[in-house]
């Protein structure tokens, strides 16, 4: 897990001299032994352990930091969303062995575009590429808040219906990045109402991702059985930050934070408006 210094001290006043601060780290079992420096920033490489899911996000890590040096740690106020001002219908099928939790929200009139610079930068610190507002957003809020989250292109749901189920083996999927791969048995999966849309816990599909022209999105995050993603995350040969998150089991009380975090950044950033 990469932690650059700044962004950590939007949650946390930093009081120990850098060494100091990575063996105080090492010590609580967050080990730290290296870092670099990108433009100028300072960027820690600590290993999180099985163990402790919460610090895989930059807000976990920056709480431990408060803990260690007995200082307060400092929250931001979370917008509740506006109201729905428009019906976009979706009819979800769950299984909840498969996932336990499913928080979602749907923002007509979205503009896709680059996004801001400030968040551009924090995501190349942490050896990501930026792609677009609504991308970017869902990564800065994974990497921030430790849960992983994904949107759709609302309009691309065929009749507006997700099943959660398991592949039965040999399922065809493009991922967002148009790799293809045929699916092993037992991986769960989202489809709508004609083809797989989702790779559950580890990657979204080509055929329902954000595109230039997408006005209509629907953000989601969920709570995922963490044996199966690693079954899948193995057969494959595949692993993404989300799984990475997954397998360790990130907060079931999280989700509706997290998603209010990334719909009110995309509302600011990508204007639109909550639909249902």
């Amino acid at each position: 897990m990469l932690a650059p210094i700044s962004w950590l001290k939007d949650f946390v006043d930093i009081k120990l001299p850098l060494k100091e601060l990575m063996w105080k780290l090492t010590e609580a079992g967050l080990t730290c032994e290296s870092y670099t420096k990108v433009g100028g920033e300072i960027v820690l490489d600590v290993e999180v352990t099985a163990n402790r899911p919460d610090w895989m996000s930059i807000v976990g890590i920056a709480r431990e930091i408060a803990v260690i040096q007995n200082t307060p740690f400092k929250t931001f106020e979370y917008k509740r969303l506006p109201k729905p001002s428009k019906a976009l219908p979706i009819s979800y099928r769950c299984n909840f062995d498969l996932i336990e939790r499913w928080s979602s929200v749907i923002l007509a009139g979205v503009s896709i575009k680059p996004s801001p610079d400030w968040m551009q930068r924090r995501l190349k610190l942490l050896g990501l590429k930026p792609i677009n507002n609504i991308v970017d957003i869902t990564n800065y809020v994974m990497f921030e808040l430790g849960i992983p989250m994904h949107t759709f292109d609302y309009d691309d749901i065929k009749g507006q219906i997700m099943s959660v189920e398991k592949a039965s083996g040999g399922e065809e999927f493009t991922s967002v990045d148009e790799i293809s791969y045929l699916l092993p048995k037992d991986a769960m999966i989202i489809r709508d109402l004609e083809r797989v849309i989702d790779l559950v816990g580890i990657k979204g599909g080509l055929n329902s991702g954000i595109k230039n022209s997408t006005k209509n999105i629907l953000l989601h995050t969920t709570i995922d059985n963490p044996v199966l993603i690693r079954r899948a995350s193995q057969a494959l040969g595949l692993r993404s930050d989300a799984s990475a998150i997954y397998e360790r089991g990130p907060d079931k009380g999280g989700t509706i934070t997290s998603l209010t975090r990334a719909a009110d950044l995309i509302l600011r950033l990508a204007g639109g408006k909550v639909a249902s």
